[in-house]
């Protein structure tokens, strides 16, 4: 939401991030516009991270394999997915979206050609080999490039999103802190989101622990607060998918406030847009924003310090 001398032409980029607890700390999620939250098949909790520029991010993951819910929201936003690979169902409903989509595990072992092997790295001394594999912002957005993927020059976008100086909703209710819990079936997973009035930011917490990047030691916090309830079903192999076309209700916080919001999305290839429960489009803080994805059955609760 930053004012720029000029108009963003760029291509998203997003990746897979895993989010159990022996895959923690994160690398680097702080530095994506935007992190989403949401159960991918049985109780695999995961994030896809969504960059307007990747280029600068030395490290990002630690990356997994793809789903299908991560597919559907790239073929919104026109972003290319770099991922861990996946099973052929992903891989081909990958496809099948018309993703552009990068298996960095496998291009990596290409150390014979530069570009591929500069995509990504493993982390050696990293204590759970199946989360060590962490991408490489410029190597990716190079790769993608070489293969003839058009990643900047593109026309303005419009990604539906609003955003202003102060994002605090008007009539919004003091929530110093909000828990989130994302739910599908009987599968649970709560997020905490603690207000800092120093910084104006949201800290981010699960698992009892706050989160803290890997490799700056910094808190992982958010300008904005999000959470999506969307219609879930479940295809072949369990994976989640969402009906994102029905659009829905969920709530937003920005600047310790919180109000109830709905949102909609107008089809296959168009991005999400959200609303205040009048009907007026809802402006977000200028700032990095997470969003928590939940089937309707998941809650939001929160309290305030005062």
């Amino acid at each position: 939401g930053e004012i720029s001398d000029t108009p963003f032409t760029g291509r998203i980029f997003a990746n897979t991030i895993s989010n159990v607890p022996k895959a923690l700390p994160h690398v680097n999620v702080n530095k994506a516009d935007i992190l989403m939250e949401m159960f991918v098949n049985g109780s695999v909790v995961r994030c896809l991270a969504l960059f307007s520029d990747v280029s600068d991010v030395e490290a990002i993951g630690s990356t997994r394999s793809t789903r299908p819910m991560f597919n559907d929201i790239c073929e919104h936003y026109n972003a290319i997915l770099s991922h861990a690979g996946g099973t052929g169902t992903a891989l081909r409903n990958a496809d099948e979206h018309g993703i552009t989509h990068y298996n960095v595990d496998s291009l990596m072992r290409k150390t014979d050609e530069p570009l591929k092997a500069g995509v990504a790295y493993r982390d050696k001394e990293y204590k759970h080999g199946e989360h060590n594999l962490f991408v490489i912002g410029s190597g990716i957005a190079a790769y993608a490039e070489s293969e003839g993927q058009q990643i900047t020059g593109l026309p303005e976008t419009d990604y539906g999103l609003l955003f202003a100086e102060d994002g605090t909703p008007a009539g919004g209710e003091a929530a110093d802190s909000i828990k989130i819990r994302i739910k599908y079936n009987s599968t649970k997973k709560d997020t905490i989101m603690e207000y800092d009035a120093e910084t104006g930011k949201y800290v981010y917490w699960q698992y009892g622990k706050m989160m803290v990047d890997q490799i700056t030691e910094e808190p992982e916090t958010f300008e904005n607060v999000v959470t999506m309830f969307v219609p879930m079903s479940t295809i072949k192999h369990g994976y989640h998918v969402a009906d994102f076309l029905q659009g829905g209700n969920g709530y937003y916080a920005c600047n310790g406030k919180i109000i109830p919001i709905t949102w909609t999305c107008g089809g296959d290839k168009e991005p999400f847009r959200f609303f205040t429960e009048n009907g007026d489009p809802l402006s977000f803080g200028t700032g990095n924003t997470y969003i928590a994805i939940s089937s309707p059955a998941g809650e939001v609760t929160w309290s305030s310090a005062e």
